[in-house]
Formats: structure tokens, sequence, C-alpha cells
């Protein structure tokens, strides 16, 4: 089964730690907040937190 962005319904990868592409993510926070949010996203993930 393959993710897809809430917002453009554009493919992700299954292994993308949120629910929406890049692309839409800048759109809606930005450069430095979407970068924020994949940062903490990536680390909850690898402390077993989601």
């Amino acid at each position: 089964m393959t993710k897809k962005c809430l917002y453009c319904r554009r493919e992700i990868s299954d292994e993308s730690v949120i629910d929406f592409c890049e692309s839409c993510g800048k759109k809606v926070w930005g450069d430095r907040m979407f970068n924020t949010i994949i940062t903490k996203m990536e680390s909850s993930r690898e402390n077993g937190d989601i």
C-alpha cells in the first residue's frame, strides 16, 4: 500500500514520517517550520514514540 499526500494526493514514500509531500508541507508551513517538523518526527520515530 502506498501512502498519498493528504493535500494533493501525490504518492509519497511509505517510510515518510509525515502524511503529506514536501511541496505541500513547505507551502503550508514554510521551509523553516517544515524542516523542524521533519526533524522532530524522525527523532520521535527513532525513540519509539510514534
